[in-house]
């Protein structure tokens, strides 16, 4: 009995000193990100610039702590190589690295040009440093579970898919979002080729990474909702809290967790066959919801082209959603489909 006990506290020990530079590596992620998000954020309140601003802080700060969780994954523990971390280590050695040199990049590009835009060769170069480091930390946390039988639980594993969630996002915003004009360069996406764009990739990204979380854990409701919702948290802190305007708008913003929570419900605990695909439709569906704020530069800039104040934000949204809503609840569902087929895959591939 008490060497049961033994074996069962040694093979918990192994696992969370396996498991934690994963955890790490996303938790880094997730700062990066965050401290990203703020920063369009300031972008738009027009608050002064600098390389040391405090949302670029947050953001070095991530990535001092995935810097951190990758020499973790380097240690050497004993039987480490049972866990099939090959390709978790490479890929996420691979995010280090460009996250890494992206920091003297973007302070070139600055002294070079000034101010950059949302699109520029640097913040291209950290987005997919952040994509990278956040795959190889799922992929690593789900070979490690699946392999030990034990669970780091759905806080943790939803803070990190959370990461991975944004920095899909970032290239997103990238190609649909009018943030990259400035005095040297006009990386300016044209407008009905940005609202195309993020009406077709925005549902695919969501219902990516939400049907991934679940499937992963197949069965097991709260991974998906848990997901959503602290994807709704980043948001709240780091693009509705610092305007005061849209302080207001959190109640609304709130309601995002409903949809994913459904979703998470009927992908679980129904009976319906195919459900991932109804419940990626769901989550498709709700995309205009979920991106609020910053869609709204989108669609005003194909539907009304009119100078978008901080103030004007939640006047301008509403003026559009009642027009379009239909045609985008329509289409989110649509392009989710391939959102959902991507998920499937990709958790049939993690698992191995």
């Amino acid at each position: 009995m008490l060497s049961d006990q033994t074996l069962g506290i040694k093979q918990k020990r192994f696992f969370w000193k396996i498991v934690i530079p994963y955890i790490v590596l996303g938790m880094g992620v997730v700062l990066v990100t965050g401290g990203g998000s703020w920063d369009i954020t300031n972008h738009i309140l027009n608050k002064p610039e600098s390389f040391f601003a405090e949302p670029h802080l947050i953001l070095y700060g991530g990535v001092a702590v995935s810097i951190g969780g990758f020499i973790g994954t380097l240690l050497p523990i004993q039987n480490k190589n049972l866990f099939n971390l090959k390709f978790p280590k490479r890929l996420s050695g691979l995010g280090i690295f460009l996250l890494i040199i992206a920091g003297p990049l973007d302070f070139w590009w600055h002294d070079m040009y000034g101010l950059d835009g949302l699109l520029s060769p640097t913040h291209l170069i950290l987005m997919a440093g952040m994509l990278f480091t956040s795959i190889g930390s799922i992929v690593g946390i789900i070979r490690i579970e699946n392999k030990s039988e034990r669970k780091t639980g759905v806080i943790l594993q939803g803070l990190v898919f959370s990461g991975a969630w944004f920095s899909l996002t970032g290239f997103a915003h990238s190609f649909s979002l009018p943030f990259s004009k400035t005095d040297y360069v006009d990386f300016n996406p044209e407008p009905t080729f940005a609202a195309v764009f993020a009406t077709i990739v925005y549902p695919i990204v969501m219902a990516f990474i939400l049907i991934t979380s679940a499937k992963v854990n197949s069965g097991k409701f709260g991974y998906l909702s848990t997901t959503g919702a602290f994807y709704i948290l980043i948001m709240i802190l780091s693009a509705l809290l610092p305007n005061p305007v849209l302080v207001d708008t959190i109640p609304f913003y709130l309601m995002n967790l409903i949809p994913f929570v459904l979703a998470d419900i009927i992908i679980n605990k129904s009976k319906i066959k195919k459900s991932h695909y109804i419940a990626g439709a769901i989550i498709g569906s709700s995309f205009i919801f979920s991106y609020f704020p910053l869609i709204t530069y989108t669609y005003n800039e194909v539907m009304f082209d009119r100078l978008v104040w901080p103030s004007m934000i939640p006047l301008i949204y509403s003026e559009f959603i009642v027009v379009i809503f239909p045609i985008l609840v329509a289409c989110g569902a649509v392009s989710s489909i391939i959102g959902t087929v991507i998920a499937l895959r990709a958790s049939r591939r993690i698992i191995i």
